[in-house]
């Protein structure tokens, strides 16, 4: 099978917009910015693949007419926060069977306009008609992790606090400040024991990358290395029954089980995570699911610096969903748009030094009697 590389990335800044910004917009502007990073012109591209959540019908095909593409094979995607992702596995599996060697995909999402408040769950939720909405059903994970590792709220609320010093290096990122460990345990109360900063914001924002094949980087003339998409793993919730943990996180363990087959890695070789951390105690326990660190102990690493910059395995160099935002269908390509920054060394301030080989973990909505919808796991390399 071709191998897959990123060629180029392109994002905007994350944020509120107002209505002159649509979603066209947002998703063409990432679009060029990418085309531009790659050295690809219009007619070098095969094929578009779309991931947003709140677009509409046949959003790709309105953000292609807006880029000039209109006529090619467009696809779109939905996989709830793991959109983006999920529309980079699907173009990467279409360059391994030699179908195209050079694609266009973008995740973007215009939640502004289209959200008020929390995320409203489907009508037909059995869980979220009981009050057991997503920011609920974390702070149960967060109280169920304090009361069995002996965890206090200051450690959790310290993850807010790591992300947030991360994203003033980010220039993309929707907040750009360093906040204290205060501020966290004295914001707006959201669902106990969980703060309004300790809860993603609704964003607005794309991200896009151009990949290819051995022979798409010829075609663009490009004669260097370029980062290696050498996995992306994709699984669902499956159904439990009775008496479970609450965190034991068997979706994500999956998950990073079948990447690091897939890529042929040692899990113990990852230099740095993005994390999906729609809250922080989500940050917390699929970093265990994902057996990068033991269980019950990711409160601590974060605590004592070893997951922050300069530690021994950072997670959310960007600033995460926590800082740099989280408009849903965007956020996985945002993270792959870090990774390649990372490994090429262009991440400015947040470089990790000889970054080689990085995991990106998004997971995305909820299914009643399941331990989650999908998630989906990229590993690149140097």
């Amino acid at each position: 099978m071709s191998k897959t590389y990123i060629a180029g990335v392109g994002m905007v800044r994350f944020g509120k917009y107002d209505s002159g910004m649509t979603f066209e917009l947002l998703a063409s502007d990432a679009a060029k910015a990418a085309l531009k990073d790659a050295g690809a012109a219009r007619q070098d591209i095969e094929a578009v693949y779309l991931g947003h959540v709140f677009g509409g019908p046949v959003a790709g095909q309105r953000v292609a007419a807006e880029l000039g593409l209109a006529g090619l094979p467009i696809s779109n995607h939905e996989n709830y926060c793991a959109s983006g992702a999920t529309a980079l596995r699907e173009a990467w599996m279409a360059i391994r069977a030699g179908i195209y060697h050079v694609i266009l995909v973008i995740g973007a999402e215009k939640m502004t306009d289209r959200v008020k408040g929390g995320v409203a769950p489907d009508p037909s939720d059995l869980d979220a008609m009981q009050g057991f909405v997503m920011t609920a059903g974390h702070a149960m994970s967060a109280r169920r992790y304090m009361e069995d590792h002996g965890v206090t709220r200051e450690q959790i609320a310290m993850v807010a606090v790591k992300n947030h010093n991360h994203s003033q290096f980010n220039p993309f990122a929707q907040y750009q400040r360093p906040i204290s460990l205060d501020e966290v345990l004295g914001a707006r109360m959201i669902a106990d024991p969980l703060g309004i900063l300790d809860c993603s914001p609704i964003s607005d924002g794309a991200a896009a990358a151009v990949v290819c094949s051995a022979e798409g980087l010829k075609r663009l003339g490009i004669d260097g290395r370029r980062p290696e998409v050498r996995a992306i793993g994709l699984v669902s919730g499956t159904i439990r029954t009775g008496l479970y943990d609450l965190n034991e996180e068997d979706v994500s363990r999956r998950a990073g089980e079948q990447a690091y087959a897939m890529a042929d890695i040692d899990p113990r070789d990852i230099d740095f995570v993005e994390m999906h951390d729609c809250f922080t105690i989500a940050e917390i326990v699929r970093m265990e699911g994902l057996g990068l660190i033991p269980r019950g102990e990711a409160a601590d690493w974060t605590t004592s610096g070893r997951t922050s910059l300069g530690g021994e395995l950072p997670v959310n160099p960007s600033g995460g969903l926590l800082s740099r935002g989280h408009p849903v269908g965007a956020t996985g390509m945002a993270q792959v748009c870090e990774m390649y920054w990372q490994l090429t060394d262009q991440a400015g301030k947040r470089q990790i030094p000889n970054a080689r080989l990085a995991l990106s973990y998004c997971k995305g909505g909820t299914v009643s009697g399941t331990d989650g919808a999908s998630v989906t796991t990229v590993v690149v390399a140097r």
